[in-house]
């Protein structure tokens, strides 16, 4: 009865006085999580607003962390038995017809394996191919102790004189058995070695050269190096001519003689993975030498970058927030134009021929629809996305300026806590790891001791491609990888959330603490971390599950889309059906990514368990839409630039760099840099995109409960409120709010005012 109106029932906690007779130790460990004065007295600071203290908080969903706990010990009992019944030589040694690992035992001086007949195995079980099966795939193979180097079979001149050196290979020569014979195999392409698996790519010599075509030879008195070809006028520029010979040459003319040997009954398949084996070898050569740019551009780039984005979105946010509106509407006005205009809404030959467009179709499944037709629905959801986004940023000016102010001070958060860039630094490395098992662990289960060539050759014979293909889909096996497969799903899943949760705890702490010496603690995201592994876990483990399932259901979908493709091709129905599958389950998961991410926030901020977190979501979706929407443009906006920019700019940077330096295919470099630095510039986004949902939820959080009394200047400025003086904020400490141990303030007087009511 003695609350004031609105508030909270006070949570039970020890008084101030037992506090203060607490051990030493006890006192040091609430120092360091906020929960005491810094000079080892209780003094309870009334900022009930911000994070709650640990000692207030309890363990949340205890019994989801238990059974993320049981899965993994099914996980690692799946280990064990694969680790038992694996070969753990499958992974890095093949095997001969015989069934012989090579490397191991008698064959270790012979660590490679060859595959004479790679040709007629390709072909015969081509089946496997069409049935993305590759792995039930047996080859005819050879223990040897070495792959073929390039330069043992290096083609020698160009043109019709060219020619190469051959490499012959014996099988065992196992002539006592009836069932062995001696063959010789030619071997005329250089190999790859693959997991000590040595595959041929296609070999060529090419030879550049430059020749001058005008003046002629004759002119300029210099040898007519092309006289043989029929060509009496061009004479050879050589690299250690003088500049000024080379400039006498007016017209060049580029001569390229290149001599490729293959076999000559070679199938289509063999050609296709010789060319891709070759492409593959020049890719990795191209990033050996290239690997000092690649280092520089996609790692330190990045991260230079990254903070400069965060910088300048501190001074120009609003600028860039406006441009990138105006650019997404001026997108959507020249959609709507084009497609008005293809679609012939209004007949114009001068303009567009129409008589033309009305005759053409498209075709997709066995549907057929006009050209005009599908311009025509074009166009009304191109105007219909537009007029939404004309009316959204016209009405909802009040709540962009609010997210505006939001992303600044976003900025200024990342300013202040540097160690925030940490947190999902070390969640990448820890993914990484989980990965790594997985893949690991992953082969283990799929792999077994090998059999003979001969046994391969008699199931074959007796089942069929098709029978073999049955089979395997009846395969034990198939269900612990699933296991497998979900348990790392929800690792990953859990590993994000516990960093949203960690970065969450420490923005929330900021925000309430950073004018109040007496709960400021030194590392707040350090703090945030162990709050969270303390108390959270099983929070975090309930809306990663979610999560998982999620994206196991979305990757079951895209294997049943794969296994059906060619029903599909007959039945649009169920091809239509799958595809709006697909889409509904990719919602889904975004939209729970978006539940677990604001439940983890207020986790976080209150210690709630995920289903109390997830309702205090669905309030503030359902108080404050208008908000939600526009802060979610925004982010939108600001990632797509990010991702965009920093990853181009690093590879242009590589590209020049390498070209600079004269290396082959500097392109590959810059493909490769293009990627590690947009997983990188992900991570600054995806803590930018955390940091500005904490700041909204703690903002509005303050507003409603606290009329704004923790609320930064800026973002009390877009509410409509007037700024706070730093004296203010020391008088508004112990007012209007819970103190850090539950009791209500006492001072003589009047809590903050209300804000007033916006239309958000």
């Amino acid at each position: 009865p003695t609350r004031p109106p609105g508030t909270r029932r006070a949570p039970t906690g020890p008084p101030a006085t037992a506090l203060a007779a607490t051990t030493p130790a006890r006192r040091t460990m609430l120092n360091f999580f906020g929960g005491g004065g810094g000079d080892g007295d209780a003094k309870p600071v009334a900022k009930g607003a911000g994070p709650v203290d640990p000692e207030h908080r309890r363990c949340t969903d205890v019994l989801c962390l238990a059974f993320f706990v049981a899965f993994w010990c099914g996980m690692l009992a799946i280990m064990s038995v694969s680790l038992a019944r694996g070969d753990i030589n499958a992974i890095r040694y093949g095997a001969d017809y015989r069934g012989n690992r090579c490397g191991v035992g008698d064959f270790a001086d012979r660590p490679k394996t060859i595959y004479p007949r790679l040709d007629e195995d390709l072909v015969e079980q081509s089946a496997f191919i069409d049935a993305n099966k590759p792995w039930l795939l047996q080859l005819f193979g050879l223990c040897v102790p070495e792959c073929i180097d390039p330069e043992n079979v290096t083609v020698r001149g160009t043109g019709a004189g060219a020619d190469v050196n051959f490499v012959y290979r014996l099988n065992y020569n196992w002539n006592n058995t009836p069932e062995d014979y001696q063959r010789r195999y030619a071997f005329l392409l250089p190999e790859v070695s693959l997991l000590n698996r040595c595959f041929p790519y296609q070999n060529a010599e090419v030879d550049d050269a430059t020749y001058c075509y005008a003046p002629t030879c004759t002119q300029v008195d210099r040898p007519c190096a092309l006289e043989d070809r029929g060509d009496k006028r061009s004479w050879e520029i050589k690299a250690n001519m003088s500049q000024s010979v080379k400039d006498q040459c007016e017209v060049r003319k580029q001569v390229t003689d290149t001599a490729r040997f293959s076999l000559f009954q070679e199938s289509a398949i063999r050609r296709y993975v010789t060319g891709q084996l070759g492409s593959l070898v020049a890719f990795v050569e191209s990033l050996q030498e290239a690997q000092v740019q690649i280092g520089v551009t996609s790692l330190v780039f990045p991260f230079v970058l990254g903070y400069l984005w965060i910088l300048l979105l501190r001074v120009v946010a609003r600028w860039v927030i406006y441009f990138m509106l105006l650019l997404m509407g001026t997108v959507l006005l020249l959609a709507t134009a084009m497609s008005f205009t293809y679609a012939c809404m209004i007949p114009n030959d001068e303009l567009y021929n129409c008589t033309a467009q009305g005759t053409q179709e498209y075709s997709y499944g066995g549907f057929t629809v006009e050209n005009t037709d599908m311009y025509r629905i074009a166009f009304f959801v191109a105007l219909a996305l537009l007029i939404v986004f004309c009316v959204s940023v016209s009405v909802l000016q009040k709540a962009i300026q609010t997210c505006i102010a939001i992303v600044e001070e976003s900025a200024v958060v990342v300013g202040h806590l540097p160690a925030l860039m940490a947190v999902p630094l070390g969640g990448t490395a820890a993914s990484v790891l989980v990965f790594v098992y997985f893949s690991y662990i992953g082969l283990y289960i799929v792999t077994s001791k090998p059999g003979t060539y001969e046994d391969f050759q008699d199931r074959l014979n007796s089942l069929g491609t098709e029978g073999i293909i049955e089979a395997d889909e009846q395969n034990t096996t198939y269900f612990v990888f699933c296991y497998h497969l979900f348990g790392t799903l929800w690792s990953l899943a859990f590993l994000i959330g516990l960093s949203i949760m960690t970065i969450a705890g420490g923005v929330s702490h900021w925000f309430f603490f950073r004018d109040d010496p007496a709960r400021r603690v030194r590392f707040p995201t350090v703090k945030s971390f162990l709050v969270a592994a303390r108390f959270h876990l099983g929070t975090v483990a309930f809306g990663s599950a979610l999560v998982a399932v999620a994206q196991f259901l979305r990757i079951v979908l895209e294997y049943i889309d794969q296994r059906t493709k060619n029903l599909q091709e007959s039945n649009l129905f169920m091809k239509l059906l799958l595809k709006c599958v697909k889409c509904c389950m990719w919602c889904l998961e975004n939209v729970l990514k978006f539940i677990t991410g604001y439940s983890y926030v207020y986790t976080a901020i209150e210690g709630l368990p995920f289903c109390a977190a997830a309702r205090e979501t669905f309030y503030l979706i359902l108080k404050y839409p208008a908000q939600v929407y526009v802060n979610h443009l925004v982010q939108l906006v600001l990632k797509l630039v990010q991702s965009v920019t920093v990853p181009f700019v690093c590879a242009i940077s590589c590209y020049y760099w390498a070209s600079q330096e004269g290396l082959n295919n500097a392109m590959y470099a810059a493909l490769v840099t293009l990627v590690i630095s947009y997983f990188i510039t992900r991570i600054f986004a995806a803590v930018y995109e955390v940091v500005i949902e904490s700041i909204f939820v703690c903002s509005f959080r303050d507003r409603d409960k606290y009329g704004a009394a923790h609320t930064p200047n800026r973002i009390r400025k877009a509410f409509g409120l007037e700024a706070l003086s730093s004296q203010d904020r020391d008088a508004n400490n112990g007012y209007g709010g819970y103190n850090s141990y539950g009791a209500y303030g006492t001072s003589t007087r009047a809590p903050a005012p209300p804000p007033p009511k916006a239309n958000y």
